[in-house]
C-alpha cells in the first residue's frame, strides 16, 4: 500500500513534480515576473554584492537618493537560506536567484510533505497536498512576491518543528522551533504576522491536547522548551523588527487609514477562480475582478478540488479531524479576513488587533487559505478508493468535463483561443482510458499525479504569473547603461553625480544598482516620508506628471527644480513608454545621447550643484516652517543655504551657529563608501558643509574623532558646521543609533503631546 512506502520514495515524487511545474525557470528560459524581478532580485543583489566586497550593506545610495535598506521588512538581509544561497557565487543571476526561491518552495512542500504524512496521510495524499501547498492559488499566482513567499515556504518548517516539539518537549526541540521560527520572522511581511497567529493558535490549542499526557518532567520541560523557542525566535527576528519600527515611523506609511485596504480587498466573485481558472478573465482578457489579478487567483486544480469529498472519511480518524477542525476554521477566518473592508470582520480586526493598521493588502490572507486547503485536500485524498473502478472512473470523467469547460474561454489578448490549455482534459481523458480496467494502486496514482501537474501547468503556471523577460540582462547590455557608466565614473576624490528617470520603464528603478548608478527614483510601498514630502519620489518609470505614485510638492514641480539640481542630477533619461507624458527639454539641458532600439533619450543638466557645497550665509527657519517655493527656487545654494531645523532644540542650536559659522573650506582627499564618508577639509574659521545625502537618523558625523552635530538643511540634506583648522571629516551610518534616534524623537513627540 502506499502509506507503507518509505518517506523517500514520496519525496523522490516530489523533487520530480517541483522540476516539472517550474522547469522554464530552472533551465533559465525565462525568469520570476514583475515585482521579483525589478524590486526584489537587485535588492538580495546589492546586499549580497556589498557583503563580497567587505562592506555592509546598511544603507543603499542608489535608490530614492538614499535609503536604509537594513530597515526594508522585504530587504531580506535577514533572510538566513536566501542570502547563503546568493553568496555562493561571485555574481548571482536572475536565474539563480530563482533557482533559491524555488528552493524555498521546494522546501515547504517537502515539510508538508512530512506534517501529512504524521497526520495519517498516504503518500498520495501527501504529494497532493504538498503539490497544492506549492502551485495552487496564490503560491503560483504570487511568485512576484519574493518575501511574502520565502514567509510561507517557512510556515510548514515551523509548524513540523512544533509537532516535532510537542510529542515530546525538551531543550534541543524548543531550540529548533524557536530557530525555524526565526528564520520565517526575518521576513517581516503581512503573511508572517498571519502565519505567526495561527501557529500561536495551533501552539496552544495542540499544547492543551497533549497536556493531560505530560507526566510532571514533560511539563517542566516544555515550559523550559517554549521559553527557549520564544527567546531564539525573538533573538533572529528581532534586529529586523526594530530596524523597520525605526523606518516605519519615518516613512510614508508611519500610520495607514483603514480606507486604504479598500483596494486590496477581494469580494466574494475571487470565489469564482476556486472553481474556473480563467473567471474574471483572471489568466486570459481583461481582468474584471477584485483587487488586483494575482491577489484574486484561488484554483488549486480540478483534482484535489474533487478529491475533497474525501474529507468526510478523514474525519472519522480522531488525528485527522483535529487537523481538519483546526484549519478549517483557519480557511473561514482567512477568507474573511481577504474581503478586507467588503465585511464587519476586517474593520473590526483593524480597530481591536495591533500590527493590522500597518497592513494594506487583506487580500494577503489567500495565502492561509491556500495553506489550509493543501492540509484539507491531502488528507481527504489520502481516502480515495484506488480499489473501485468505478470511484475512479467517475472521478477522470468529471475532472476531464472541468478541465474542458476551463480551456474554452481561455483567450489571449488577440482573440484566439489558447488551446494548450486542453491538454489537461486530453490527460485526463487519456487516463479514463487506461485506468477503465482493474490496475495497480501505484499506476492509477501516478496518472492522477500527472494530471494535477499538468492542470497546473496549463493554468496555474502557464506563463501568466510564473515567469517573464530577464529584464536585468536587458538592463546590463543596455546602450544607455553602457554610456551612463562611462560617464558618470567619478574622478578621484569626487562623488558620483545621479540621474533621474522619466517615462523611461521599470528597469530604471532598483536594476540600477547592478550597475553602481545613483538614481533620485526606485520602487517600494515604504518611502522616507521627509523625501516624499520635499521632493515627491516616483516608481516604476512613471513620467513627472502621470505617475501614480508620486506627489507634487512646492520645491519639485518639474524636472529642472532646485531639487533635482541640488540632489546632484546630472543626467535625466527620458523614455517613450507613454505619448500622454509631455516634454520640452528645460533650459540649460542639452541631449548628449539617443538609443534608437530603445528610444531613450539622455540629457545632461549642466544645472547640477556638486555633491558638496561650502555657503557662508544661513537663513534659519522655525521648525516646521517652510521657505517660500518662489524663494528656495531663487537661491543660490553655493553661497546660501537653508536651515531647516526638526525641533526646538535643533532651532536653537542653528540660532547659535549662524554667525559663527561662515569660513569657506576647503575640501580634498574624498572618500566613500555606501555607509561611509571621509573628506579633508581645511579652513581659517568655522565653515559650513552641505551634502547632498538625505537627513536621516543613524547618520552620526565626527571630525578627527570629536563629535560633530549633524543638521537639517535645504529641507531634506545633511549639514556640518566644520571647525577650523586641518580636520579629517567622517559621516558614518549606524543602524542601531538609527534605532536610538527613533526611539528618543518618539519618545519626545510622546512627552511634549
Amino acid at each position: 500500500m502506499l502509506q507503507q512506502r518509505p518517506f523517500m520514495r514520496p519525496f523522490g515524487g516530489l523533487c520530480l513534480i517541483w522540476l516539472t511545474l517550474n522547469l522554464p525557470l530552472l533551465l533559465n528560459i525565462r525568469v520570476l515576473p514583475w515585482d521579483a524581478m525589478i524590486q526584489f532580485y537587485p535588492t538580495v543583489f546589492y546586499n549580497t554584492h556589498s557583503l563580497r566586497m567587505g562592506l555592509w550593506p546598511w544603507w543603499n545610495p542608489y535608490i530614492y537618493s538614499g535609503y536604509p535598506q537594513i530597515a526594508d521588512p522585504q530587504g531580506m538581509l535577514f533572510s538566513p537560506l536566501l542570502m547563503m544561497w546568493m553568496l555562493l557565487r561571485k555574481a548571482p543571476g536572475a536565474s539563480w536567484f530563482a533557482w533559491g526561491v524555488l528552493l524555498h518552495l521546494l522546501m515547504g512542500g517537502t515539510t508538508m510533505l512530512a506534517l501529512l504524512k504524521r497526520s495519517g496521510a498516504n503518500a498520495f495524499g501527501a504529494l497532493i497536498g504538498a503539490t497544492v501547498f506549492m502551485a495552487g492559488g496564490v503560491a503560483a499566482s504570487r511568485m512576484e512576491h519574493t518575501p511574502i513567499l520565502l514567509a510561507y515556504a517557512y510556515a510548514p518548517l515551523v509548524l513540523l518543528a512544533l509537532r516535532y516539539f510537542l510529542k515530546a518537549p525538551d531543550w534541543r526541540r524548543g531550540l529548533l522551533l524557536g530557530v525555524c521560527a526565526g528564520a520565517m520572522v526575518t521576513q517581516l511581511v503581512q503573511l508572517t504576522y498571519l502565519l505567526a497567529l495561527m501557529l500561536v493558535a495551533y501552539a496552544a490549542s495542540a499544547s492543551v491536547m497533549h497536556w493531560r499526557g505530560y507526566g510532571a518532567a514533560e511539563r517542566r520541560r516544555w515550559f523550559g522548551g517554549m521559553l527557549l523557542a520564544m527567546l531564539c525566535a525573538l533573538a533572529i527576528g528581532l534586529p529586523q523588527l526594530l530596524f523597520t519600527w525605526a523606518y516605519t515611523t519615518l516613512s510614508n506609511r508611519a500610520t495607514l487609514p483603514l480606507a486604504a485596504s479598500a483596494v486590496a480587498s477581494l469580494d466574494w466573485r475571487a470565489l469564482l477562480t476556486f472553481f474556473d481558472p480563467n473567471a474574471l478573465h483572471a489568466l486570459r482578457g481583461s481582468y474584471s475582478g477584485p483587487a488586483d489579478r494575482v491577489e484574486a487567483y484561488l484554483y488549486i486544480g480540478a483534482l484535489p478540488t474533487l478529491l475533497l469529498a474525501g474529507v468526510g472519511a478523514a474525519w472519522r480518524q480522531p488525528l485527522q479531524r483535529r487537523q481538519l477542525t483546526f484549519f478549517a476554521v483557519v480557511a473561514a477566518l482567512a477568507f474573511l479576513y481577504m474581503l478586507g473592508v467588503n465585511t464587519p470582520f476586517y474593520p473590526w480586526l483593524y480597530a481591536w488587533l495591533p500590527g493590522v493598521q500597518q497592513f494594506r493588502r487583506p487580500s494577503d490572507a489567500a495565502y492561509l487559505l491556500n495553506f489550509a486547503l493543501a492540509i484539507c485536500s491531502g488528507l481527504a485524498a489520502s481516502h480515495f478508493r484506488f480499489d473501485s473502478r468505478r470511484h475512479i472512473a467517475i472521478l477522470l470523467a468529471i475532472a476531464a468535463l472541468w478541465l474542458t469547460l476551463s480551456s474554452l474561454p481561455m483567450h489571449r489578448t488577440n482573440a484566439l483561443w489558447h488551446g494548450e490549455s486542453l491538454i489537461a482534459a486530453i490527460i485526463a481523458l487519456l487516463a479514463f482510458w487506461r485506468l477503465r480496467r482493474a490496475g495497480t494502486t501505484l499506476r492509477t496514482a501516478t496518472w492522477l499525479l500527472v494530471l494535477l501537474v499538468v492542470d497546473y501547468r496549463c493554468f496555474n503556471l502557464d506563463g501568466t504569473f510564473n515567469e517573464g523577460p530577464d529584464k536585468a540582462q536587458t538592463f546590463l547590455h543596455d546602450a544607455t547603461t553602457d554610456f551612463l557608466v562611462k560617464r558618470m565614473q567619478p574622478l578621484p576624490g569626487t562623488l558620483s553625480q545621479r540621474i533621474e528617470s522619466i517615462d523611461a520603464g521599470t528597469q530604471w528603478d532598483n536594476l540600477v544598482v547592478l550597475r553602481n548608478l545613483q538614481s533620485t527614483q526606485g520602487y517600494n510601498p515604504l518611502r522616507y516620508g521627509l523625501y516624499d514630502r520635499w521632493y515627491g519620489a516616483r516608481s516604476n518609470g512613471g513620467g513627472f506628471d502621470n505617475a501614480p505614485s508620486r506627489v507634487n510638492t512646492p520645491f519639485n514641480t518639474a524636472p529642472d527644480s532646485k531639487l533635482s539640481d541640488l540632489l546632484g542630477v546630472r543626467y535625466v533619461i527620458k523614455g517613450h513608454e507613454s505619448e500622454a507624458t509631455p516634454w520640452s527639454a528645460p533650459s540649460g539641458y542639452e541631449k548628449i545621447f539617443a538609443d534608437s532600439q530603445t528610444h531613450s533619450e539622455v540629457w545632461q543638466n549642466d544645472k547640477a550643484y556638486p555633491r558638496w557645497l561650502n555657503p557662508t550665509r544661513a537663513i534659519v527657519l522655525s521648525p516646521r516652517q517652510l521657505p517660500s517655493p518662489s524663494a528656495f527656487e531663487a537661491t543660490d545654494f553655493r553661497s546660501t543655504l537653508w536651515l531647516t531645523p526638526r525641533d526646538a532644540e535643533d532651532w536653537r542650536a542653528d540660532k547659535n551657529l549662524t554667525n559663527r559659522c561662515t569660513a569657506q573650506l576647503a575640501i580634498a582627499d574624498v572618500q566613500a563608501t555606501p555607509t561611509q564618508l571621509f573628506m579633508r577639509t581645511r579652513s581659517s574659521g568655522a565653515g559650513w558643509l552641505v551634502l547632498s545625502e538625505l537627513d536621516f537618523p543613524g547618520w552620526v558625523a565626527d571630525a578627527d574623532g570629536v563629535n560633530l552635530t549633524i543638521h537639517r538643511a535645504n529641507g531634506m540634506f545633511r549639514a556640518v558646521c566644520v571647525p577650523a583648522g586641518h580636520h579629517t571629516v567622517r559621516l558614518v551610518f549606524h543602524p542601531w543609533t538609527m534605532v536610538a534616534d527613533v526611539w528618543r524623537s518618539t519618545h519626545a513627540d510622546a512627552v511634549n503631546r
